[in-house]
This record gives C-alpha cells, structure tokens and sequence, in this order.
C-alpha cells in the first residue's frame, strides 16, 4: 500500500507517538546498552580508524553551523566494542555479511555534540531509539521528529 506524505506523517504519529522518550545524553544511552550488552572502551585497530575518521569528518561537518563550531577543535571521541557473545549475537548477525569472524561493530560517541553512531545499522537505530527526541521537535513537529518516528518503523519492518 503506496501512502502519500502526509497520510504516512499521520500513520506515524499514531503508530508510534506513545514510544517517544525524551532526549539523553549519549552517555546515558551507552549505560542503557551496557545493561543489555557487553560494551567496553577499546582503541581502534587500523582498518577500523577509517571508519572513525569518517564518523568524526561527518560530525563536524553536521556542526559546522552551530554555536558549538569554536569548540570543534576540542571535541573528545571515545570509542567502544561491542563485546561477541550471546547478548550481542543478534548484532552480529546482523552484520554477517559485511564483517568477518575478527571485525567488531563499534560504537562512536561525542559527548559535547551529544552524537552517537556505530558501524552496525541495526544498532545505530536502536541507540537512536533510545537517545529520543528533544521536546521542541515534537511539539513543532519538524522533519526530525518525523525522522525519529521513521526509526521505529524501520525498527518494525526488520
């Protein structure tokens, strides 16, 4: 069924509007996941500080614009590993295809931007989910509202 823009805007709203959960810190969604997996801070071996490289270009290029742009010298970016075991198997199943047996999905965070990724897709909408929304973007219902509703139903669809 092809819905038009705003009849999927109203689905969304609907569906999902009583899942919001009102914006942390990435800190805190990384202590929320250490309840469900095994994370540790980890150094990052060569191939994966491509990837590092990368998550950190994309957040300064996404802050480029805002008040915090004098302070993008002077971000930290702390690294984590998602542990392999039972509790993350579903993680890297996911991942089966793009990963071998001695690759591990990675978690980057930036506390001062309050940003968060990591290198299993599954997992970044999960951590997003988590994170939820400032107040601001629901009320004025923005394309990042929308945006953060679409993460529960691309949850939904896997």
């Amino acid at each position: 069924m092809i819905m038009d823009h705003n009849t999927y805007k109203t689905y969304l709203k609907n569906q999902y509007l009583h899942k919001i959960r009102p914006l942390q810190s990435v800190n805190s969604v990384i202590s929320a996941f250490q309840q469900k997996i095994d994370i540790v801070e980890t150094e990052l071996s060569e191939s994966e500080s491509i990837f590092y490289k990368m998550t950190i270009i994309n957040y300064v290029n996404a802050h480029n614009n805002n008040p915090i742009k004098n302070n993008l010298d002077n971000l930290n970016f702390v690294s984590y590993a998602i542990v392999r075991n039972e509790k993350s198997d579903h993680y890297y199943n996911a991942m089966k295809k793009i990963i071998s047996d001695d690759e591990r999905i990675l978690i980057i965070i930036e506390s001062q931007l309050n940003e968060i990724t990591s290198n299993c897709e599954e997992l970044k909408v999960d951590m997003l989910i988590e994170r939820g929304i400032n107040a601001s973007h629901i009320t004025q219902e923005t394309p990042e509202f929308f945006a953060y509703l679409m993460l529960f139903d691309t949850y939904n669809k896997n």
